[in-house]
């Protein structure tokens, strides 16, 4: 794939000039390197010194006025500036290995089995963890109860969260051990969803997940750092050379501190402190941004909630959900609590990143920012709506003219494109994942995934951003609509909203989708000097892929295969063969 050559095979490609060559270490030639920058400039060549681009132009321009010890030939292989992860979770992708894995499953009563298996092979009072179910993929497409659980597993206590985290299912054990009972009130912020009975049914939503997961056992330094080290592998092997991780803790940031001391972290990692560690949060209010190692780790901000998550009908609407008359969702965070926050952060050089997926939401962050700015008009680094996934369409320019971030994940529209309009009904759910819509305003997005909500695929970011069709390439056809999706049946069935994608005039163009993931995400950190394009002066990552995104057909988009990753001009991934 790549040829690394020496020096003297060069003096058949150019002309050797008598002239002193400018130092470096590395250079790379006969690419097709799609710099991403403001005029996405491609070029054919580029040189690497201390880890930074030094250079960037033709083969003739590099290769005659920069000399180094490796030189390497791409091949006319396609060059993308490294993918950056605007919104993910690494612990939580790295301990995909050692809990329950309820990604894909489609019934209760199946993962019910897998937790009997679990159990079998555990010490009594041992909690069993495990992560993903969806009831949407489900027949009943209800929520379960804890009898299932309690009959597989009576005396472990039993805590499986729903696929986006903002949900939980637990056994009668756990809800014993945190104190639970039908007297128990509903936190701020949370649901205890209960029975007819007034019993709690075994499903705890947004902030009443914290009632139970306060008595799990929590990792070590050791066992944290490990499981980063395995998830930035995964990261690598998908083209990412870095990451924004939303909800870190005092014990996640001292894990990737020993990693980076051990010389055992190839990324970039921008941070924002969990919102339930308030003591983090105040010292790094005290000293301002902070950077570790060579930009490995930067603690940028604040990572705040202001409502649950669509799926679990948490997401806080301007209206009743469709399909659960009298349920607007669940406030998180008030206002005033944001706006404070936000007013700190700015005048400590931070950021805050605020959670926000129903319109009510939506429309409370901004309320709250639009006052912070207010009183602290000048900030180096932006303010962010993490999700975004409803807007009331009178919010849609308040981004833009405020200068906030919509932060979004295009991989949860083509995942919950299926049951969106059930939650939202035919007129709302056209305000929902509005990309085209804030790009048109002037906003622009970074792009994630919410791994491991979604998988850590930046390709398939890019794919769904650019076509809103899943693997299969649905939607494609009248036929296939009817048969997929739940719509609202009270709507007559217009089949023409989803002739170029589900909705597809909110598509991006296939350059804003790749900025989503490349620049744009960099510059959603205020990091948009050192990383997001191949420049000069910016950090040399980058991927080598097999296809062109810009122009590879839909068909085969999602065959494009990664075949080298670079960090700071080192290879940290290859592909197999």
């Amino acid at each position: 794939m790549l040829r690394i050559l020496p020096l003297f095979v060069l003096t058949g490609l150019i002309m050797i000039s008598c002239t002193t060559k400018n130092p470096s270490d590395m250079l790379f030639f006969n690419g097709i390197v799609h710099t991403m920058d403001d005029s996405s400039t491609i070029v054919d060549a580029f040189a690497v010194r201390d880890g930074r681009i030094v250079a960037t132009g033709s083969n003739e321009d590099i290769l005659s006025a920069w000399e180094a010890a490796r030189v390497i030939d791409l091949e006319q292989q396609h060059v993308f500036p490294g993918f950056i992860d605007a919104h993910a979770h690494l612990f939580g992708l790295g301990e995909e290995d050692v809990i329950l894995g309820l990604l894909g499953t489609t019934s209760p009563i199946g993962i019910a089995e897998m937790v009997r298996d679990r159990a079998s092979s555990l010490a009594a009072g041992t909690w069993i963890r495990g992560r993903g179910w969806d009831q949407n993929d489900w027949g009943t497409k209800e929520f379960p109860g804890k009898e299932l659980l309690d009959a597989t597993a009576p005396t472990h206590p039993v805590f499986l969260s729903r696929i986006d985290g903002h949900a939980a299912w637990v056994n009668s054990r756990a809800l014993e051990l945190s104190g639970i009972t039908r007297a128990t009130p509903d936190p701020e912020g949370g649901r205890i969803v209960r029975g007819a009975d007034g019993e709690a049914t075994g499903i705890l939503l947004d902030q009443a997940i914290e009632l139970v997961r306060a008595n799990i056992p929590q990792p070590a330094i050791d066992e944290m750092a490990e499981a980063y080290a395995t998830a930035i592998q995964r990261c690598l092997a998908v083209g990412m050379t870095g990451m924004h991780d939303m909800g870190l803790t005092a014990t996640g940031i001292e894990a990737m501190r020993l990693l980076i001391a051990r010389n055992e972290f190839p990324f970039h990692v921008v941070g924002y402190i969990d919102d339930t560690n308030p003591a983090t949060w105040e010292t790094l209010l005290k000293g301002g941004r902070q950077t570790i190692g060579n930009q490995q780790l930067v603690l940028a901000g604040l990572k705040l909630y202001a409502d649950g998550a669509l799926g679990s009908r948490g997401a806080w609407l301007l209206e009743d959900y469709t399909d659960d008359a009298g349920n607007r969702g669940i406030p998180i965070q008030s206002e005033e609590v944001i706006r404070r926050e936000s007013e700190r952060a700015l005048r400590a050089g931070l950021q805050v990143c605020v959670h926000a997926i129903g319109d009510a939401a939506v429309r409370r962050v901004l309320d709250a920012y639009e006052q912070a700015l207010k009183a602290v008009p000048r900030s180096e680094y932006p303010l962010r709506i993490e999700h975004a996934q409803v807007i009331d369409i009178a919010d849609i320019p308040r981004f833009a003219r405020l200068g906030v971030i919509p932060s979004m994940q295009p991989t949860h529209c083509t995942s919950d494109m299926t049951w969106a309009e059930a939650r939202l009904g035919a007129r709302r759910v056209q305000e929902a994942y509005a990309w085209a819509a804030l790009i048109n305003s002037g906003a622009w997005i970074p792009g994630g995934s919410d791994f491991p909500v979604e998988r850590p695929d930046p390709i398939a970011g890019i794919y769904a951003a650019s076509f809103r069709k899943d693997a299969e390439g649905r939607p494609a056809s009248p036929e296939d609509i009817k048969s997929f999706f739940q719509t609202d049946p009270s709507v007559p069935f217009l089949p023409a909203r989803w002739t170029n994608g589900w909705f597809g005039e909110q598509c991006m163009s296939r350059e804003n989708a790749i900025r989503a993931f490349t620049i744009w995400a960099a510059r959603a950190a205020g990091l948009e000097k050192d990383r997001g394009s191949i420049e000069k002066g910016k950090w040399a990552d980058c991927v080598i892929l097999s296809e062109d995104l810009a122009t590879v057909p839909r068909s085969r988009f999602l065959n494009t295969r990664v075949l080298a990753t670079w960090v700071a001009g080192e290879q940290v991934f290859t592909a197999p063969d």
